[in-house]
């Protein structure tokens, strides 16, 4: 796991959200004290004291920032960091972690990532690139999240899960030992998973079951 000191780097916020606004908590706690937001629609205002900008190229001194994509939607977040990594490969995206946040021992955590405060990331797990790890979330031991997964605040997988690309297990939910989630796959709110879920559904309930289909790119939160 390679983790990025703040140091007197500027923090780039892609994204002028809520999530946005929990990201930046985050990057405060963790040492950066200058941050600017990166949002078409607001650009001029500020949020949390902090400017938000209309593009990144409003910024000097580019290769002094760092960057994070405020976004939790994890399709929208996986095209938005494409879309930064191909313009701008020399980006830098710091491993964010609260101070309350623990990463316990043997675990790995891809660049981009944020773990929130309370959060748990379990021993000898393993997260991908630009996953949220949200408040009070516990991942247990010897699990797998891919790349732009998430797990919403209060979520909890019990050892050996496997979560698949960008696919978001909400609120509340519990996801059984040695479960696997396919990509692009919802588990919704308060819902107890105890079989494994297929690629690009969506499920629901205790236990949870398939209710529907979901194409790629589609809101995870309806």
């Amino acid at each position: 796991m390679k983790s990025y000191s703040s140091g007197d780097a500027r923090l780039v916020i892609v994204g002028a959200g809520g999530h946005a606004i929990s990201v930046a908590n985050v990057a405060f706690s963790a040492g950066y004290s200058r941050i600017f937001f990166i949002d078409v629609a607001k650009r001029g205002s500020s949020l949390l004291g902090c400017p938000i900008l209309g593009d990144i190229s409003n910024l000097s001194a580019l290769n002094e920032c760092h960057f994070a994509i405020g976004v939790g939607d994890n399709a929208v977040r996986h095209r938005l960091a494409n879309d930064l990594k191909l313009k701008y490969p020399d980006f830098v995206f710091p491993i964010l972690i609260h101070p309350t946040g623990v990463v316990c021992t043997g675990a790995s955590l891809g660049r981009g990532t944020v773990v929130m405060p309370g959060a748990v990331v379990g021993p000898q797990s393993e997260v991908g690139e630009f996953c949220l790890i949200n408040t009070r979330a516990s991942l247990d031991h010897d699990c797998r999240m891919q790349d732009f997964a998430s797990l919403a605040p209060g979520a909890v997988t019990g050892g050996r899960v496997e979560i698949g690309l960008r696919s978001a297990i909400s609120i509340g939910a519990t996801v059984k030992h040695g479960i696997t989630v396919g990509s692009d796959a919802v588990l919704g709110a308060a819902s107890y998973l105890n079989k494994n879920l297929p690629c690009r559904v969506i499920a629901y309930g205790i236990p949870a079951t398939v209710v529907r289909s979901r194409a790629l790119g589609d809101p995870y939160l309806n």
